[in-house]
């Protein structure tokens, strides 16, 4: 796309919008555009890519079902009145809401597109050399970096005229340690919105830990089998609010009738020390914004409060059928995709026990450590993640390491089993997301340490 200036296309929306009357019909219009670079090394591959500026816009009318056509220039974006005809009789079938305002760029101490690309591979390089020559036992490393800025002008016929300019970065190290035939790893990441001056907490300290953890990997055992007390870290913890019920909880699923939350709102479904959230607005955090892709301000959403479940993730079309109050859940990867309800930071707030506290009243569990892998079920409330590592408790004190930990079974009867929570500062850890394999976007999930009295486990 030819490169506009904000305020030109600020100027060019506001005239498209004008030919919708919002009491015959709803329309939208969203510009998109990402910069990104991404850095991929390996004792064998260095591999570097550069996008600047990849761009697009999307306009939609809701006729009972959304009407969309994308184009990759502003000046063909004025064929949209002939693309999307003016209608009446619909205004009614979407609900109407307020609009607002809003120009925000998230400012940095460094700006990432300031510095050369070299000084990015230098970066990269010396954390990559410095993990693989810290021990013998060390014989492979990945890092991967990536960095992106979003930036987003929508426009509505509500009076919605919207821009939000974001960064965010994107770090993995992962060093492999391997010793006669026994082999494993753990791993390190990073992310958040935030500049390059990301690098200044990675300094050699921070590596010898990073490196540390993989070489105790190496005296790992096979976690137990059977139901025993567990206790989650804040990256377990959030897995099990994304993935094993946060999925369950977007609108889209329960129109379907594909989530087993469905018939539950109101009702319990954790133990009453649970508040589980979904929020856009935490600052640093990589699913963080202003608006989402429909132009609804973010804002905290309490989805289970006190053990109760209150509330949906909802976009504009299932907050309208569902009469309901969106949160701004409504996102899209791209112009190029379909907007649909998703999460963005989701998490337990923390409780008030230590985490010595949690250990110490257990006789013999487990601890899962590092959050590893996820699988969702929102049809039938089953629970299956993976933690990278583990450590056994064994009369209120934490002892042997362990692989990785399996823990499986049903979702409604894990959170009703919560018996503890630490009071940690919130942590959020990001990454992505697919509906399905599809529609990637950033998100973040997390809390601090949970402890289950009984729980299902097994070596992952």
């Amino acid at each position: 796309m030819s490169q506009k200036s904000y305020s030109q296309i600020f100027s060019t929306f506001e005239e498209i919008c004008n030919n919708y009357k919002r009491s015959n019909q709803y329309f939208d219009i969203l510009y998109d555009s990402v910069s990104s670079t991404i850095i991929t090394k390996t004792p064998t591959a260095e591999d570097i890519s550069v996008n600047t500026k990849k761009s697009g816009i999307v306009a939609r009318t809701f006729t009972g079902t959304w009407n969309e056509f994308t184009f990759d220039e502003i000046a063909s974006s004025k064929s949209i009145v002939k693309k999307i005809p003016t209608i009446t009789n619909y205004g009614e079938t979407l609900t109407e809401f307020e609009g607002w305002k809003l120009n925000k760029e998230i400012k940095v101490k460094q700006n990432p597109s300031d510095v050369p690309i070299d000084d990015k591979l230098q970066k990269i390089r010396y954390i990559h050399d410095y993990l693989m020559n810290y021990d013998d036992r060390i014989v492979n490393v990945r890092i991967k970096y990536i960095e992106r800025v979003m930036e987003r002008i929508f426009f509505n016929n509500e009076g919605c005229q919207l821009r939000q300019v974001i960064p965010r970065i994107n770090f993995a190290a992962m060093p492999l340690a391997k010793e006669g035939s026994n082999a494993d790893f753990d791993y390190y990441i990073k992310s958040g919105e935030i500049g390059f001056e990301f690098f200044d907490e990675l300094d050699n300290s921070k590596l010898d830990q990073i490196a540390e953890q993989s070489l105790e990997m190496l005296n790992a055992e096979l976690a137990p089998s059977g139901k025993h007390s567990v206790i989650l870290d804040p990256q377990m913890t959030g897995l099990v609010a994304h993935e094993s019920f946060g999925h369950g909880l977007e609108a889209d699923q329960i129109l379907r009738g594909r989530s087993y939350l469905k018939p539950l709102l109101n009702k319990k479904v954790a133990s009453e020390i649970c508040t589980i959230c979904d929020t856009p607005t935490i600052e640093n955090t990589i699913g963080t914004y202003f608006f989402d892709d429909e132009g609804i301000k973010a804002d905290k959403n309490v989805l289970v409060e006190n053990g109760i479940l209150k509330d949906f993730i909802y976009d504009r079309r299932t907050a309208s059928a569902l009469n309901a109050i969106p949160k701004g859940n409504g996102r899209r990867e791209s112009f190029a995709h379909p907007v649909h309800p998703r999460m963005t930071n989701t998490y337990f707030e923390s409780g008030d026990y230590s985490l010595d506290e949690m250990i110490s009243e257990i006789k013999y569990g487990v601890i899962l450590v590092h959050g590893y892998y996820g699988m969702e079920d929102p049809l039938g409330g089953g629970m299956q993640n993976t933690s990278k590592k583990g450590y056994l408790i064994e009369n209120g004190e934490k002892t042997k390491i362990l692989k990785a930990v399996a823990l499986t079974g049903s979702v409604l009867e894990v959170l009703n089993n919560i018996d503890a929570i630490s009071r940690d500062k919130l942590a959020i850890d990001g990454g992505t997301c697919g509906k399905g394999d599809e529609d990637h976007i950033p998100v973040g999930s997390g809390g601090s340490y949970t402890r289950i009295t009984e729980a299902l486990i097994s070596p992952g």
